[in-house]
């Protein structure tokens, strides 16, 4: 199960994640890990990818010893606090891990996404918000910066995040005489 982690002031949130990788014994916790996406930044007349986090200040653990792990880490508490629900270190809920692993890789990176926009709505036909879409998580789309908006549940809670999404063509069928998407002219 995966539970989550806040890097706390300052701190780089990898360094902190590598800082408890290390103070954590084999066979504690699977993998800790930062989940990040592809964000394309535009600079000397090109696009270049970066990465970076999804979750500033987060990551994630994947344990079956969370007590465990909570006393592992009590001693990095003034760079990191376990992120509890009351009192209680609890892992995200089930269906959000099984999103955020359909929407990552195996090196817990969201890839670009590809699409076009027909007619005012969003076509996406290539990456992982492919099937996003269908639940109306894309809140907003940025085509200039290449990104969209999506709002994702995360311990129950709404967050926004941001993922890149590249939108190639920006059709409009009645302009050239084609009968809208999904529909039959009358």
């Amino acid at each position: 199960m995966w539970y989550v982690v806040q890097a706390l002031g300052s701190e780089d949130v990898e360094k902190v994640c590598d800082k408890c990788r290390i103070a954590m014994p084999e066979g504690v916790a699977r993998k800790l890990f930062v989940p990040k996406y592809i964000c394309l930044k535009h600079f000397k007349k090109e696009w270049h990818e970066k990465l970076l986090p999804l979750f500033p200040d987060y990551f994630f653990l994947d344990t079956e010893q969370p007590e465990e792990v909570r006393e592992r880490l009590r001693p990095l508490s003034r760079i990191m606090r376990p992120v509890c629900v009351g009192e209680d270190f609890v892992p995200i809920y089930p269906e959000e891990q099984q999103f955020l692993e359909e929407m990552m890789d195996g090196r817990h990176v969201i890839r670009k996404s590809t699409g076009n926009l027909v007619d005012g709505k969003l076509d996406i036909y290539e990456g992982p918000l492919r099937d996003v879409q269908k639940h109306g998580m894309i809140k907003k789309v940025d085509r200039h910066r290449r990104l969209a908006d999506l709002e994702v549940r995360l311990l129950g809670e709404a967050r926004q995040v941001q993922v890149t999404l590249e939108i190639v063509k920006k059709i409009n069928t009645a302009a050239i005489g084609v009968p809208a998407l999904g529909g039959m002219e009358r």
